[in-house]
């Protein structure tokens, strides 16, 4: 019985987050934006790892100061012939980078999407899109976690 609730939940939660159901993305999306905006937070690390049929650096950890990405750290034996540690920089979402990703992918109409937040600070913890149920290996999941605030000059 109790495996037959947790996977009843599961449904539901998937269903909840699925595409075909935008407007209850887009409710979850504004309201998560909002809780985040409204803790004012603007310098934090956090990790990025994205889970794709891709090469290339999908571990990265990024310093945000006030906003902006000041720096990140990867496995440098990852970096594809002709990327730089700057087009990592450049290419890794930050809080405000992961939301316009969340709308971006909504005005694809996928096939599916989940998205999960943190329930303190609002910020995306998961972003899972297929984009054709149609298609293999065109699935990406991008996962935010290890958030924290960097202990800056001390």
């Amino acid at each position: 019985m109790k495996k037959v609730l947790f996977l009843l939940s599961i449904s539901i939660v998937f269903i909840s987050c699925n595409s075909d159901d935008d407007g209850g993305i887009l409710t979850e999306l504004t309201e998560n934006r909002q809780l985040w905006e409204s803790t004012q937070v603007t310098t934090y690390f956090w990790t990025e790892n994205i889970s794709c049929f891709c090469g290339g650096v999908l571990e990265r950890r990024l310093l945000v100061i006030g906003d902006i990405k000041n720096s990140v750290e990867f496995d440098e034996s990852l970096l594809p012939p002709g990327q730089t540690a700057e087009d990592i920089l450049n290419d890794t979402n930050n809080v405000q980078e992961a939301f316009a990703l969340i709308e971006s992918i909504m005005n694809q109409n996928p096939a599916s999407l989940i998205v999960e937040y943190d329930s303190e600070y609002g910020f995306p913890t998961l972003i899972s899109v297929d984009f054709s149920e149609n298609i293999a290996d065109d699935e990406i999941v991008y996962s935010y976690t290890n958030f924290e605030f960097p202990l800056i000059g001390n």
